[in-house]
């Protein structure tokens, strides 16, 4: 490059053990900003702006210029101008994000040409914001004239500052570094200090970490001399520096003072959780940050692991799942952390997990539990303390023993242990980067970016491009690496924890707190008119409107620079049990495979305990009959093999494995195919008949022993006592629920059957008696195996052979059969098993349901209005395709699309009618095909009455006055966002073959085909179809006659406005 930028260096990342990604890091000569260039070779490009930053107090000054940098720049000075070019250029608009020690500002698109097009004024919104006043008001923070809270910013902290990971996180971070540290301040920000925060502050701040000498870019993707050449023409005075260099050292002294905390978070149901954090080396020390977070996998990662075993796969669960990482700080931290900890007596840890409602005089229905002696109730097997795991120091001396007991007897004797977990490390970050190459890219160069600044204070990346020889040469290290190791960072080191404990009582403190807020807000309030008048005035100067020579002015990229993954899908030929095999080619080093098992036919008394089988999967022993291939041998004795030693084999023998109700992957939530049973596997190929045989069998011969299903049933009660505090899972669980009717004279649907709602009561029944259970499991297995219609979806490298995959898939199903006491060959075979019928499971409501849900653990709100809307993508028969094509059957779903991305766009109306009010932190419109609606949400309102009406006057705004929001160019802008849409889900190998599946259940024959379709659709539909969807559907939402389904969740004491309607108010057991 010339003139303006110089290159400084050029490296190589690796992308696996064998092969590279070339980089560059090039330099403006003048400001001193980098720009690092990574050529991954994908379909999409994204960019990263980083830009260092401190939180030098509580008021969340980097989380506060984070939003306003969007609002507006020195020369774009029109709010919207930066969302509208971005969307017009093959993306879904631009974000941001804020962590301790960075500020970073993304862009992902479709094509070089577009990336290029947005980069210049990216830049000069980064480097010149205009931080109006007016800005402010809407954006981060301001009162009413009745002293009610609003702001974006304010809402979203709101929304979080009380969270439990919230909470403990902040406590934890200030033991490690001392209080007074940068680390230990909140870059977010805390609710009470954002509300004295001044724009004359975060100016101030601005001017101090934002200067170009103090910024990186980074970008991925095959970019090339179009790119380079958009560098070169960026206007000199956007890339100005000030001199203003914001490099420091972070002090890395460790700080004298507490080491442990009990802090309190807002939440009724009776688990907590404790951490525990140690600092660790410095990030440029790769080799001993990595060598950690391989020993913190090999103690927690796999349900085998030692710490795994010893307080959460036990006979009594001390916690519901541990998870331990190394986090990038200066210097590193490492954390391990214990989710679902029972708090309280002994029948806590059974899982009664409580109820979130904030109505005190409601009660559980549900049965009590018999009461179990007295001694029994306080200690499990192992001596534990029940009624103390939350005590401060109780849990870290049980820590503290089973880490000295891994010590001392060196890994549980298994001289292999950690090479092999070395080894899975290595396969797990090659499948990262296989799958997510530009932001583990990101990651990588964005940590030594960081560390450049407040660490060295001399620019360098690359500190791990060579992660794979670190993490093979790791693998060759003897056991006494691996034992000094664990006692230097772990056992000798300080070590710091935090108890976080639910408090019943927290919420209401909470809510009488803002209400004194607000009464001292109010009274500062001298007229109130003119008050709300400034207000309105601010947020119509905060208004985007751009006008025609703005928005003429915004260049447009040639719809021929995208691409997609290069990929060969094909069938191959179905053998039983098989219906069905759908093979993907691509450029891969694994195989993914996904088994697909219809349950349409489940007897009803089954239902109950499928996401018990689901969670037993894979976490069971097994017990291999005679006949059964173990090590390569027919067994002529049966086997029993535990589940600790079954779940180290497929660990060894898989990246990932899984299992799911539905194609969702979240616990009690099914996803819109519920009625079809996944199981996945992802391997390589050297390893795939092994990993296949280990997976059916423990499909096919797992022992669903009495101790086993209680502990399970435990976790899972723990996990739905977590997810029950989170405003947005609970939101999505009741209106699945509500939105599913159960029909009379055939089987609940399983959607209903999984659902948090239903499955509280059966896994607390079957912690009462787990004995009972086992037979409604083997009955669900053997469902399984003999259900007709399963599909196999297999993806692979190019150079694989898809029929010798397949045949040795069948091959090890039929040997397991072969010893299935129960097996009968099925009979018939579906025509097409991706037929999955498509139900209205809708309640037929004659009027609107309205429920009121409150939640002790939020203080933000969250909201869903839902109406019925039969349209669908798919083509409606089986005629020839390209005539179905012609006719355009879909035209109306895909102008509703259309219609949707328009309005809920970024900077969009629905956009500037509610977050631009300081309503709420989210809004949205979507079109949910499969359940047969369209729903609007909104999620962490500081306001939700507030929320909802805005929504109702800009759909009535919108139908009164069209034309001015539905015009050629809005209509481009939401046109160029779904094509980025299409781009986005099939740029790797995975996600081309979860859309192989997709489109297989659509009714579409392949990938390629849904890609016409779609194209086609969408280039046909007008503004005037907008319109007609937009009366018929869109206009539903707000029409009181029609049968909607409304849903809000709030803290207690939130009163809703009466122009809402009349709610009704449930507790969660009432859903």
């Amino acid at each position: 490059m010339s003139k303006q930028f110089v290159k400084e260096s050029e490296l190589s990342y690796q992308k696996s053990a064998h092969s590279w990604i070339p980089t560059t890091v090039h330099r403006h000569t003048k400001s001193g900003l980098r720009v690092v260039q990574c050529k991954v070779q994908q379909p999409i490009y994204t960019l990263a702006i980083y830009v260092p930053t401190l939180p030098q107090n509580d008021t969340g000054e980097p989380h506060t210029l984070e939003h306003l940098v969007f609002c507006g720049s020195k020369r774009f000075a029109h709010r919207g101008y930066l969302d509208a070019l971005a969307l017009c250029n093959f993306s879904l608009g631009t974000n941001a994000w804020t962590y301790e020690d960075v500020t970073c500002y993304t862009l992902t698109t479709a094509s070089e040409e577009a990336l290029s097009n947005v980069m210049a004024a990216y830049l000069d919104h980064v480097l010149s914001p205009q931080l109006r006043d007016e800005q402010f008001v809407t954006e981060v923070y301001h009162y009413d004239s009745k002293g009610r809270e609003h702001g974006v910013v304010f809402s979203e902290v709101l929304g979080s500052e009380s969270e439990e990971a919230e909470v403990c996180e902040r406590r934890m971070l200030q033991l490690l570094f001392g209080e007074d540290a940068a680390y230990a301040k909140s870059f977010g920000g805390l609710t009470r200090s954002v509300a004295q925060l001044t724009n004359a502050e975060v100016a101030e701040y601005h001017k101090q970490f934002y200067d170009a000498c103090n910024i990186t870019m980074v970008v991925t993707g095959p970019v090339g001399a179009r790119f380079e050449q958009a560098l070169e023409e960026i206007p000199s005075e956007i890339l100005h520096s000030s001199g203003h260099d914001s490099r420091r050292m972070i002090p890395i002294n460790v700080p004298e003072g507490p080491v442990s905390a009990r802090v309190l978070f807002a939440a009724d149901s009776r688990v907590g959780s404790v951490q525990f954090g140690w600092r660790g080396p410095m990030g440029s020390d790769v080799e001993t940050a990595t060598a950690l977070e391989i020993l913190l996998e090999y103690l927690t990662e796999e349900a085998s692991s030692p710490l795994s075993m010893r307080f959460v796969e036990c006979k009594r669960p001390v916690a519901s799942s541990v998870v331990g990482y190394v986090k990038e700080s200066i210097p590193t931290t490492m954390f391990i952390s214990f989710d679902g900890v029972p708090y309280g007596d002994g029948e806590d840890s059974e899982g009664e997990s409580g109820d979130e409602s904030g109505d005190e005089d409601e009660s559980d229905d549900e049965e009590e539990s018999e009461p179990e002696d007295e001694d029994e109730s306080k200690s499990d097997e192992s001596g534990d303390d029940i009624t103390r795991l939350l005590d401060e120091g109780y849990f870290a001396e049980l820590l503290k023993i089973e880490l000295e007991r891994v010590y001392t007897t060196q890994f549980d004797g298994d001289a292999q242990a950690l090479q092999r977990a070395a080894e899975q490390h290595g396969q797990r970050l090659a499948k990262r980067m296989e799958s997510h190459a530009d932001d583990t890219l990101q990651h990588t160069v964005g940590i030594d970016i960081v560390a450049s600044h407040f660490a060295t204070g001399k620019f360098a990346v690359g500190t791990r491009a060579r992660i794979f020889d670190v993490v093979a040469e790791l693998a060759q290290r003897p056991v006494k690496y691996w034992l000094e190791l664990l006692k230097t960072w772990l056992l000798d080191a300080r070590t710091c924890h935090v108890c976080t404990v639910p408090d019943a009582t927290m919420s209401a403190r909470l809510d009488a707190e803002r209400q004194q807020i607000e009464e001292a807000n109010a009274a500062t309030v001298v007229d109130a008119a003119e008050h709300d008048q400034r207000i309105a005035l601010a947020v119509e100067a905060n208004r985007v409107d751009l006008p025609a020579t703005v928005r003429a002015g915004i260049p447009e990229p040639d719809a021929g620079g995208t691409s997609a993954l290069p990929h060969t899908q094909l069938c191959a030929e179905a053998h039983a049990p098989l219906a069905a095999v759908q093979v993907l080619r691509s450029d891969t080093q694994f195989v993914n495979v996904r088994l697909h098992v219809p349950m349409a036919s489940m007897p009803e008394a089954l239902r109950p305990f499928l996401a018990l089988f689901q969670g037993l999967l894979f976490n069971t022993d097994v017990q291999l009959p005679v006949g059964a291939v173990h090590n390569g041998a027919t067994l002529t004795e049966p086997l029993h093999i535990s589940y600790a030693t079954m779940d180290q084999q497929l660990a060894e023998l898989t990246t990932t494995r899984g299992s799911s109700v539905g194609m969702g992957v979240e616990q009690f939530i099914s996803s819109w195919t519920d009625e079809v049973f996944v199981v996945s596997l992802h391997t390589t190929p050297e390893k795939y008949a092994d990993a296949v045989r280990c997976a059916v069998q423990a499909l096919v011969f797992g022992s669903f022993v009495t101790e086993r299903i209680s502990t399970v049933a435990q976790n899972m009660l723990a996990d739905i006592a977590q997810i029950k505090r989170d405003g947005e899972s609970v939101l999505t669980a009741c209106v699945a629920r509500l939105s599913a009717q159960d029909q009379v004279g055939r089987p609940r649907w399983i959607t209903n059957h999984v659902s948090l709602f239903d499955q509280e009561r059966v896994l607390r029944q079957v912690v009462r008696d787990a004995a009972s259970v086992a037979t409604y499991l083997d009955e669900i297995r053997r469902v399984m195996v003999h259900a007709p219609g399963m599909f196999l979806s297999l993806g692979m490298a190019d150079t694989d052979d898809a029929q010798q995959l397949t045949n040795t898939f069948v091959r090890e199903w039929q040997t397991c059969m072969d010893a299935y006491s129960q097996y009968v060959p099925i009979a018939e075979q579906p025509k097409d098993p991706f037929a999955i019928p498509r139900e209205s499971r809708l309640p037929q409501l004659a009027e609107p349901l309205r429920v009121h849900v409150t939640l002790r653990s939020i203080q933000a709100s969250f909201a869903a209005i839902c109406v019925p809307c039969a349209l669908r993508e798919h083509p409606p028969s089986e005629a020839d395709f390209d005539t179905q094509l012609a006719q355009l059957p879909a035209r109306d779903f895909y102008a509703l699309q259309l219609l949707l991305e328009l309005l809920h766009r970024t900077d969009g109306p629905l956009f500037n009618a509610v977050r631009g009010m300081g309503l709420a932190y989210g809004a949205y419109f979507e079109l949910r095909e499969r359940r047969g609606q369209l729903m609007f949400s909104c999620t962490r309102a500081s306001n939700v009455s507030g929320a909802i009406l805005a929504m109702r006057a800009l759909v009535e705004r919108v139908g009164e006055h069209w034309d001015e929001y539905v015009g050629a160019f809005e209509v481009a802008m939401a046109r160029s966002a779904l094509v980025f849409s299409a781009v986005d889900e099939q740029v790797t190998p995975g996600s081309v073959l979860m859309m192989c599946v997709v489109s297989a259940i659509g009714g579409f024959a392949s990938v390629d085909m849904r890609n016409r379709w779609r194209a086609a659709h969408l280039r046909a539909v007008t503004i005037d179809d907008m319109r007609r969807v937009f009366d018929t559907y869109v206009r539903r939402l707000v029409d009181p006659k029609v049968p909607a389904i409304h849903v809000v969740l709030t803290p207690p004491g939130t009163q809703l406005e009466p122009e809402l309607g009349s709610f009704s108010r449930r507790s969660l057991n009432e859903i």
